[in-house]
């Protein structure tokens, strides 16, 4: 086909295009194949509830409270087995190198937790699936036990869990986010977020389904399609970074304020500051 634009810019006037017999003919067949569209982008997401909060854990009182919410949950939807110690087994050995992020109600009640693991891939939890892409160096944090009360869905509890294991991921030190997550999750982070995760591994039962091993990239000009299609979150996002932070990581940085939203590469400077699951 020929390379020129059917429309020409600065003319506007039409131009011809020529294709080849086997050109018409793959127009032709595309032309009465079904019309997938991809998902609005998800925008600027809610803030918390008034008297919700967002806190950070890694021991102590909370930290057995964050795991008996995790565990419940698990129990309840069939992810786990019964435990005497009201833990999830399945992630006992990694408390050490793990902490908690979670959501608190006005009465103090935890309604939903992420849990960020750090270390080298094949000490971390999704290394228990066969690995078939191999980009992200170490070290990697996995993102775990994502779960929202259920009376607490679509009240943006999801996304600052979310963003609070992502931040933590990124002021670690990791390379990138790894976890174990169901088809349909991924869909949405890719889909609706349009967040550039990637499956890096093979599917298999596990703790009740079938997830498979995924990876967030944490490397800057690897959000730039995120800010283009989904400015207001990505906006959003970068209200809990630092200027210094934005800069130091290479992030873009978009300026919702306008009619056509703007995209920068190189940032000057940055804004003011059942159960979803990610698990192994």
């Amino acid at each position: 086909m020929s390379p020129q634009s059917p429309l020409d810019p600065h003319s506007g006037s039409a131009q011809v295009e020529t294709f080849t017999t086997e050109e018409a003919a793959a127009a032709e067949q595309a032309a009465l194949l079904p019309k997938v569209r991809r998902p609005r982008a998800s925008g600027r997401p809610q803030d918390l509830q008034p008297g919700h909060r967002l806190i950070t854990i890694s021991g102590g009182d909370l930290w057995l409270q964050a795991e008996a919410f995790v565990y419940e949950m698990y129990v309840s939807i069939g992810y786990t087995e019964p435990s005497p110690r009201h833990q999830v087994e399945e992630l006992a050995r990694w408390a050490d190198s793990s902490r908690f992020h979670a959501v608190l109600d006005e009465n103090d009640r935890i309604i939903g937790t992420v849990r960020t693991i750090f270390g080298n891939y094949a000490a971390l939890p999704v290394s228990q699936f066969d690995r078939t892409d191999h980009a992200d160096p170490d070290p990697v944090c996995e993102l775990s036990s994502l779960v929202v009360d259920h009376t607490q869905r679509s009240t943006g509890v999801i996304e600052h869990l979310y963003r609070a294991g992502w931040l933590d991921a990124w002021r670690s030190g990791s390379k990138a986010v790894v976890a174990l997550i169901d088809d349909w999750l991924f869909e949405a982070f890719r889909d609706t977020y349009r967040l550039p995760f990637r499956q890096i591994g093979v599917g298999q039962h596990y703790m009740g389904t079938n997830p498979v091993p995924v990876a967030l990239p944490l490397n800057g000009p690897d959000y730039l399609g995120l800010a283009r299609d989904n400015p207001h979150f990505w906006a959003w996002t970068l209200e809990a970074l630092t200027a210094t932070e934005v800069r130091d990581w290479d992030l873009p940085i978009v300026l919702v304020d306008r009619v056509n939203t703007d995209v920068t590469e190189t940032p000057a400077q940055a804004p003011a500051s059942t159960s979803p699951r990610t698990d192994a």
